[in-house]
């Protein structure tokens, strides 16, 4: 055992070998052999991982960085000012409560199945929101008749939960499967959710940077062309999801499930899943904080911040400013979530983890001091721009960072022994719905500190 966890931390710490198998059999011939015989790893393996773990946040990525264009198209007031939090709130909440019901019958449902159904969801959702609905059904609503206007919110909000339930079934599904293949393919989930936003948000960037257009007409291509890739990529998870069904190592991977098909077994769910959620206790509340933080800031009130140059160029006018933001602070959550894990990992601990956590709350009240509107309208001192790019990007850093890290201990036995082996993927799902709960809480936070900016819990 303690050869296999020094392999382990060996592995994690050599970028060269970064994807190579996690744990080696010492008595295997050529040390070729892994702790479950004829368990196919490596790079193949991990980046499946990676382009799945892309596809559980596409919806949520692409959903943001479609806000400019509904904002452009919403009226002045309080609905204007206050629709991200909307729609982020909507789909956090309506992400745990899907999610929830995942979770129910994660112990017993093949996870390709689910993922496979899931994605088949999201490919249809992708190619109706690219064309008709964003560039032709919203913009009709929004500057149409008083009942035509009546209809533009409740239709953002299907189509928010129509997103928030794709992304919870697959995130459940996806998560349970590298939980059963192992820690480092947890590291390539969490690393594709970071990997998906970089993309995302840096396409956004280009088009806003080469728009010579209007904007609305600007924003409305770029929503076109987001959803449009969108649906490609969700093509890329469908054949990565095939290439790890054909691994050879299928079968044993998804051994433990096949041990829980009587309908004893079954009935244990619901008592399983509540002793694996005693044991993860400080994991489940660490990642869940972190989320709080980082939604209660990220992007409902990081939104709101523009630059303080007067009469700034193109590059830092609102529009390509918060495109920028959405930019930076994914390549920090990405960085984060790739190569740090590996940092100070034998001497982390499951308390430190809780206290790293707990310490991201020092970001909320450096963000206030950065150009929000009551400091660009009262003419307060804020942060030079330079300063508030690099908050952005320690937040985004310190987020993915550990919150990587409590999702590899969250359902590795040999990162955190209280958690038997047939206990990995309920151990991994239930760490997904704590950071779901998290992001749900902290989208409710948002409007907390939105009242702490404006001094109104609504805008306005």
């Amino acid at each position: 055992m303690l050869s296999n966890i020094q392999q382990r931390v060996r592995t994690l710490l050599s970028p060269e070998i970064a994807y190579t198998p996690i744990a080696t059999d010492p008595d295997a011939p050529n040390g070729e052999g892994t702790h479950l015989s004829g368990r196919h790893q490596g790079r193949d393996v991990y980046l499946c991982f990676w382009v799945l773990g892309a596809g559980v946040l596409l919806p949520w990525n692409a959903l943001m960085c479609t806000f400019p264009l509904l904002i452009s198209l919403t009226e002045e007031g309080p609905l204007r000012s206050n629709l991200p939090s909307y729609l982020s709130t909507a789909f956090c909440f309506a992400n745990l409560f899907f999610l929830g019901l995942a979770q129910r019958t994660v112990a017993s449902v093949n996870p390709i199945g689910r993922t496979r159904w899931a994605l088949l969801l999201l490919l249809a959702a992708c190619i109706v929101l690219a064309y008709p609905t964003l560039p032709s059904v919203i913009p009709a609503l929004a500057k149409g008749s008083a009942g035509s206007r009546a209809m533009f919110l409740p239709l953002l909000l299907l189509l928010t939960l129509v997103l928030a339930l794709t992304t919870s079934y697959l995130q459940s599904a996806v998560i349970a499967l590298a939980s059963l293949w192992g820690s480092q393919e947890m590291q390539g989930v969490m690393s594709g959710q970071g990997g998906i936003a970089v993309l995302v948000s840096g396409s956004q960037v280009v088009l806003a940077l080469l728009s010579s257009t209007e904007k609305e007409e600007a924003s409305t291509g770029a929503a076109f062309g987001l959803w449009a890739l969108a649906a490609g990529f969700v093509v890329v998870c469908l054949l990565a999801l095939n290439r790890l069904v054909q691994n050879p190592a299928i079968t044993e991977v998804l051994a433990p499930l096949t041990s829980r098909t009587t309908g004893a077994d079954r009935a244990k769910d619901g008592r399983v899943t509540r002793t694996v959620a005693r044991k993860n206790f400080r994991i489940e509340f660490a990642v869940a904080f972190i989320f709080v933080v980082t939604l209660a800031i990220f992007p409902p009130i990081t939104t709101t911040i523009t630059s303080v140059v007067k009469a700034p160029p193109k590059i830092l006018q609102p529009a390509t400013f918060i495109a920028i933001h959405f930019f930076l602070f994914n390549i920090g959550d990405y960085s984060g979530r790739t190569y740090l894990p590996s940092i100070g990992l034998s001497s982390m601990t499951i308390p430190r983890l809780v206290v790293l956590s707990l310490a991201r709350v020092v970001f909320i009240p450096l963000f206030l001091f950065c150009n929000i509107p009551a400091r660009a309208k009262g003419q307060l001192p804020a942060f030079p721009d330079g300063v508030y790019w690099l908050i952005l990007f320690g937040f985004g850093l310190t987020g993915g960072w550990i919150s990587t890290l409590c999702m590899m201990f969250a359902s590795s036995p040999e990162l955190n022994p209280a958690i038997a082996e047939d206990e990995k993927d309920i151990a991994g799902t239930l760490a997904a719905f704590s950071l779901v709960s998290g992001l749900a809480f902290g989208s409710l936070c948002s409007l907390g500190v939105s009242h702490v900016i404006s001094g109104s819990y609504f805008g306005g």
